[in-house]
Parts: structure tokens; sequence; C-alpha cells
């Protein structure tokens, strides 16, 4: 049975580790991130709320996200347009998946000049807000998270691989790409991920892990990267 790594933090873990079992996978579960709720700072006022992240919404405080729900939702994608509706929200518009699609959707459906408050992780998508500032919006970014870095030495990784050489990794997030080519880097681990194959969300992601075996999913979700993988497989 073909190993694939699961690095994503939880709870996707677990989510996509289930999946790739019913596909026939053997799934090995070894988050290099873990979220963590950071205190939201207060904001002004706003036309529209933004969110890059389904985190972004499960962490904000459920006090601020109600006095924000009469406001038009901008989402990402459709797993954070779903944390959205989780979240209250009644009027959500969802973009094609990359922070560039939802610049274009903000830009083709508000004014230059519109105040938008950005619910965010600490770890974002260069060049984002710096994108709709270009288009003439005003960002206020409210960080409700951070990712912070888990660590493992080679012996832990090699126990949980059982030392065999990982035939495939799906990436989806680009910070998830540097993390996971650190990792197969640290000594004593490089001869598990010489064979590698890197599903990546995007091309974006796939330049974290330059030089290495990498395919890049049609779209930019998690079915994407499965479907991708599965046909490799």
């Amino acid at each position: 049975m073909r190993s694939v790594l699961v690095t994503r933090p939880e709870p996707g873990a677990a989510a996509t580790a289930a999946r790739l079992a019913a596909m026939g996978f053997k799934p090995v579960v070894l988050p290099l991130t873990e979220i963590v709720p950071t205190p939201m700072a207060p904001a002004g006022p706003c036309d529209a709320v933004v969110a890059t992240s389904a985190n972004a919404l499960r962490h904000a405080p459920a006090g601020r996200l109600a006095a924000l729900r009469d406001k038009r939702l901008y989402a990402v994608g459709a797993a954070t347009a779903e944390a959205a509706r989780q979240a209250g929200f009644a009027d959500i518009a969802v973009a094609a998946g990359t922070a560039a699609d939802l610049a274009g959707l903000i830009g083709s459906a508000l004014a230059p000049g519109a105040r938008l408050l950005h619910l965010a992780g600490r770890e974002r998508t260069a060049g984002f807000a710096e994108d709709l500032a270009r288009r003439g919006f005003a960002v206020e970014i409210a960080e409700t998270y951070r990712a912070e870095q888990r660590c493992y030495d080679a012996a832990d990784v090699r126990a949980r691989l059982g030392d065999a050489p990982v035939w495939g990794a799906p990436v989806f997030s680009e910070r998830g790409g540097q993390l996971l080519d650190a990792l197969a880097k640290q000594d004593g681990l490089g001869h598990l991920f010489e064979e590698t194959r890197f599903f990546c969300i995007s091309a974006k992601v796939a330049a974290a892990l330059s030089g290495r075996n990498t395919f890049v999913a049609a779209g930019p979700d998690e079915d994407a990267v499965l479907a991708l993988l599965s046909s490799q497989g």
C-alpha cells in the first residue's frame, strides 16, 4: 500500500487522512503546524468582510463575528464559505480558490474606496493586501490565529513512517511546502523523500518545493489535489 504523508494542521489532517484511506492509500499524519487562536484586536467600521481561510472564521470571537454578520463576506473558496455560513453569515460571495481570484472578485463587485476587514492568520499569502490596495480599497487586517510550527526529530519521523520511503504528499499552502521541504532536508531523512511525489494545490505552492517531483492540481481545492494524487496512484 502506498504511503501518503499528511502534514496539514488539525482538524484538516484527520479529515484528509480519512479520505486517503478510503481511496486505498496508507496515510501517515504528521502535522507540521498547529493552529493557535490569537486575540483579535479592535477593528474600525467596514463595508465588507474578507476571509482567506476557514480557520480565520473558526477562531474569531463569536461576539465579534455577530457584529459583522450584516455585511457581505467575500470568501476565498468553498471551504471558507462553508465556515462563514456556520458562523452565521448569509450574504457570501465565493471566489474560485486563490487569493488572486478573491482580489479580482472584490474588485469587480465593490467601488474603489470601500473599507474591507480582512479576517486572517498571522502567516498570510504575500501580495493579497497589496493587490487590494492597488485596486483602491482600504484594508484593515484582523488576525484571529497563527500557524505555530511543530518540530520532530529524525528518529520520530522514521518511527512514524516505519523508515520506509514516502510515496506521496499533498501540499495545501506555500508555508506548508516550505516546512515540508525543510523536513525532507533534515539529517537522516533525505532517503525517505528521494522519490516522493508532491501534489500541490497551486503552482505557487509547488515553487516552495523547487527541485522536487511536484505535480500541480487542476483547481485550488482539496478535491482537485486528491484527484491528482489518485490519478498517479
